[in-house]
């Protein structure tokens, strides 16, 4: 969940600050501390501290490197092991302060591992799991080998998830990057200068050209260019697939708004329409293999997770084949025995790096080795998601980098949604007639969350100020909805920090109701399905429990318009064809009312508080 950054080069750059900019950029991986090694005349310069990296700026002007430098690491760090202070801030040394390592993963087995170097006499500075890599490294140069086969040899002793670059003080002319479970990027300037990351928009302003790490790969990083070889064998090179990045430098920037949040927001449609036209061809091989399909399972977490629940509803209603969600976590310990052949899993990723997300997938994958299908929709080409995929569709969001995701949830509904109109034509279930108004309903949903978000965002923030003194709300809803309820529920935990219950307002009855007093909140989600009537007695009774009632309803609702405190107007035609793409038309009145609940809090929406982008820890 850290951010890593390195830069190699020999060309004339002030070094310091172009691995300041890189770290800003993958701030949204972790925000917790950061720090910088840049290589400088056979010595390791290190400045890091805890905090934001603005903050770490301004005291230790992190850019203040030697001019002539050609080598840099950064890191802006998520804390897992041991709290956010300086001296777990990354990068980490060994006791000669020769080899510097910066980390993004866990190392399992890190204890034993530390204190085996201890009996040896090696001295630890930091609680971090990620000093015992370069103390290792250390160890095994001090037997003689050099340094390529001294790190190939400490990680392959390093058991768990890493991203990690490491360099040394006598090697000027390159740095080591290895790659498991966590998500590297090397950019390349041919010729001049070679970049790593976790991820794209680190490097972007530079260059377009990049090589996505493989698992238990090592690379060699020197001046425009790079070495790739298997961890197993550093005998001799292999070759990789170059790739061209399709982005702007503009998609990774805040262009004007305030916040990521708010700007990914404003994106939506854009970003629908993008995935409105993925092949045809794609989605309807995706459809066919779920159809087929004897047992199916959807599975994935976070907001991934909602987005898959209400994928589920719609892909059921044409399908007429049970599907069952299961958050990745829980997903081995629930099925255990009972997966069977003949099945197919559909993950659901932002980021496909999820680490509970892969590990629910390979031990599916080893389970029935090629006798179940893993079907995947992510928004990140190369991703490990998509290599231990049978088929895949990319979804195209563009990045995002505010860590409350947005856009990704509306696309990952989207796609679902087209893989479900898909199989409806191809079972014949509806008439022509009818198939054609769902596709219309579908793809009008980009229209609709553009004159919502044009006309709405004054009505929000009202909204926001009548209830800036509460804690507790509920977000309520029936069938569909109910996963649109715990989404806006959890966009209103993540970063404006209240304590949210995502409910079906039926099981509400059961329980909640109880906490109801005067003036507590309830939001209703509320377009005009078949659950409506179920609905509306709902509404009746949380309001006469003193419930104070705001609904999001399509343009012409009456009925519990009247009923409500204040309403939330989505500008959609209230009939079964767009009623069940609600999900993404309804979800933009919800974050944008968790973001203005943030800034009624002095909260930050891009960095909320204990959270990162991508979840690469159990």
């Amino acid at each position: 969940m850290c951010g890593i950054f390195g830069i190699i080069t020999n060309q004339k750059l002030s070094l310091g600050k172009v691995a300041l900019e890189g770290i800003k950029r993958l701030e949204y991986r972790g925000y917790d501390s950061c720090g910088i090694v840049v290589h400088y005349n056979s010595q390791l310069l290190v400045k890091k501290d805890a905090g934001k990296i603005d903050e770490i700026h301004k005291k230790l002007k992190l850019d203040d490197f030697p001019i002539d430098a050609k080598l840099a690491l950064a890191h802006t760090r998520w804390a897992t092991h041991g709290p956010p202070t300086k001296l777990n801030a990354h990068p980490h040394l060994d006791c000669n302060k020769k080899i510097a390592v910066i980390h993004n993963g866990i190392l399992e087995n890190f204890l034993e591992l530390k204190a085996e170097l201890k009996m040896k006499g090696h001295i630890f500075t930091s609680d971090t799991d990620t000093e015992v890599i370069s103390h290792l490294i250390e160890d095994y140069m001090s037997s003689q080998l050099d340094f390529k086969e001294a790190v190939a040899k400490a990680i392959k002793r390093c058991e768990g998830a890493y991203g990690i670059a490491i360099c040394h003080a006598d090697c000027p002319d390159y740095f080591i990057v290895v790659r498991k479970e966590s998500p590297i990027v090397i950019g390349i300037e041919k010729g001049k200068t070679s970049y790593c990351a976790s991820d794209i928009p680190a490097f972007l302003p530079y260059t377009r050209s990049c090589y996505i790490m493989d698992d238990d790969e090592i690379a060699i990083l020197k001046a425009g260019d790079v070495e790739f070889y298997e961890l197993d064998d550093l005998s001799k090179p292999k070759d990789k697939e170059l790739q061209n990045i399709e982005w702007s430098i503009d998609a990774a920037e805040k262009g004007g708004y305030d916040h990521f949040m708010l700007k990914e927001i404003h994106e939506e449609p854009v970003a629908l329409r993008r995935t409105l036209k993925i092949p045809d061809e794609k989605i309807a091989e995706l459809a066919r293999v779920i159809w087929g399909a004897k047992h199916i399972y959807i599975t994935a977490a976070g907001t991934s997770f909602y987005a898959s629940l209400a994928g589920k509803f719609i892909i059921t209603k044409f399908l007429s084949k049970y599907i069952e969600a299961i958050e990745c976590s829980e997903f081995q310990i629930q099925l255990g025995d009972s997966l069977q052949e003949d099945s197919v899993i559909i993950a659901v990723s932002q980021s496909g790096e999820t680490v509970d997300l892969i590990e629910a997938i390979r031990w599916a994958k080893d389970k029935l080795q090629k006798k179940i299908k893993i079907v995947s929709i992510t928004n990140v080409v190369g991703s490990s998601l998509t290599r231990y995929s049978d088929h895949v569709i990319v979804t195209q969001a563009g990045p995002e980098i505010g860590v409350a995701a947005t856009k990704t949830y509306c696309t990952q509904v989207l796609t679902l949604s087209l893989i479900a109109l898909k199989i409806a034509g191809f079972r014949k279930i509806l008439s022509d007639e009818d198939l054609k108004k769902y596709y219309q309903a579908l793809f009008s949903t980009p229209n609709i969350i553009e004159e919502f978000i044009g006309r709405n965002s004054d009505l929000i923030k009202n909204v926001v100020d009548n209830l800036e003194k509460s804690h507790n709300f509920f977000f309520l809803a029936r069938g569909i909805s109910i996963a649109t309820a715990k989404e806006g529920g959890l966009k209103l935990k993540e970063v404006a920090c209240r304590f949210i219950e995502g409910y079906s307002a039926a099981h509400a009855k059961h329980g909640p109701i109880s906490l109801v007093r005067e003036g507590f909140p309830i939001i209703f989600i509320a377009p005009p399905d078949e659950t409506y009537q179920r609905l509306v007695g709902n509404v009746m009774e949380f309001k006469a429990r003193g419930g104070k009632i705001i609904s999001v309803v399509v343009d012409d609702d009456e009925v519990i318009t009247n009923l409500s405190d204040a309403t939330i107007r989505i500008p959609q035609p209230g009939n079964k064809y767009y009623s069940i793409f609600s999900p993404i038309t309804f979800i933009p009145a919800l974050q944008l009312l968790s973001y203005y609940a943030a800034l009624k809090h002095n909260l930050d929406p891009d960095q909320p508080l204990n959270l990162a982008k991508t979840v690469t820890v159990h």
